[in-house]
């Protein structure tokens, strides 16, 4: 308690990074979710995420380094300490808040869903084949809340799901925006195009709190200092500064 004290003293001060000891974290992610995280030529792991989390690191003296991990399995790294953090496109969701904790959310924008043909609505999908990455928030969402007669295909990468949609192996695809818009910019207009449905906001307002960084239950140092140079990086402007490399007003 008085160590957490003292940390939360030092975050109200405008010294806290050079007044907090430096500390090394090691961050998991999964490096296959382009523009979020993604392996560059060279191999090493880049991202929207990453250089998120590299701005935090430096405004709030953290050595950090990352580590490809399979998605599904991410957040079982963290009470045993093979890793300090996940960052990975995690929405902030009810069922994996009993499991872990999270930083304050670094993004927030529903997913959309995209289709050969508008939708009327968010959920018109009765008897629909609907595909969605395995293992994610997304795919949860659907089993909540997708018509009854719907049915659900995961699958590897949202990538993949979109590919089977171009073939017309589904109906459908409930993924995330910016990475459905990147697909639909590389196409090369020889394609059946794909159309976009935005969803409401009751995806972040009742299902998910938006993108978190993901720590220890009870790591509360660690999330301190997230949420601290999260702040600072929105306030200094970095965080625009890297949002518009990546998603680029049109």
């Amino acid at each position: 308690m008085r160590k957490l004290a003292l940390i939360s003293f030092l975050l109200s001060t405008s010294f806290c990074a050079q007044a907090l000891e430096k500390i090394q974290v090691r961050f998991a992610t999964d490096a296959n979710y382009y523009p979020f995280e993604f392996l560059t030529e060279d191999k090493k792991i880049a991202g929207f995420d990453i250089d998120i989390a590299m701005a935090i690191c430096g405004e709030m003296n953290m050595s950090c380094s990352f580590e490809h991990h399979r998605f599904d399995g991410l957040l079982l790294t963290l009470p045993f300490g093979r890793y300090d953090a996940v960052i990975a496109a995690l929405d902030i969701t009810s069922e994996r808040l009993e499991k872990v904790d999270f930083s304050d959310s670094y993004y927030k924008v529903p997913p959309v869903f995209v289709s050969k043909n508008p939708l009327q609505t968010a959920f018109s999908l009765s008897g629909k084949l609907i595909g969605v990455q395995a293992n994610t928030s997304n795919q949860n969402y659907l089993i909540k809340l997708a018509p009854e007669d719907s049915y659900i295909v995961p699958y590897f990468s949202s990538k993949a799901a979109l590919l089977a949609l171009q073939r017309e192996k589904i109906d459908a695809v409930f993924a995330d925006f910016e990475v459905v818009n990147d697909f639909l910019s590389k196409q090369d207009g020889q394609q059946s195009p794909l159309v976009i449905s935005r969803t409401e906001s009751v995806f972040v307002e009742q299902f998910s709190k938006g993108y978190g960084i993901a720590v220890k239950k009870g790591n509360d140092d660690l999330r301190l200092r997230l949420n601290e140079g999260l702040k600072l990086i929105v306030e200094n402007g970095t965080y625009k500064q890297i949002y518009d490399q990546y998603f680029p007003q049109k």
